[in-house]
């Protein structure tokens, strides 16, 4: 079974905080962790310099679909979306979601 990825962009505000930035993606590792994602953070240092990425890793298409069913039935996760919206520290960029092609 091949790996899925899912990757999150953002692009911090000028002026924002660093640290609020920090401990709404640590909440957001807390919850898909809580799901089964493995997650890992990202600070981008060649290309689109400063932007960050929030990446979610499933050993399988069928553990994907399970965490984000999962997720998107927990309450928890509209409350930190609106948690983060409020916040307003950084600006979305993209998402990709990557299935692994074993060669």
């Amino acid at each position: 079974m091949s790996a899925v990825v899912v990757q999150y962009v953002s692009k911090p505000k000028p002026g924002s905080s660093l640290e609020t930035i920090m401990q709404l993606s640590k909440e957001a590792a807390a919850l898909w962790r809580k799901h089964g994602g493995e997650v890992s953070y990202w600070s981008v240092v060649g290309g689109e310099i400063g932007n960050l990425v929030f990446a979610v890793r499933f050993d399988s298409f069928e553990a994907y679909g399970r965490t984000m069913a999962a997720i998107a039935a927990d309450p928890t996760t509209m409350e930190w979306q609106a948690k983060r919206l409020k916040a307003g520290q950084a600006e979305w960029v993209r998402a990709n979601t990557a299935f692994e092609i074993e060669i």
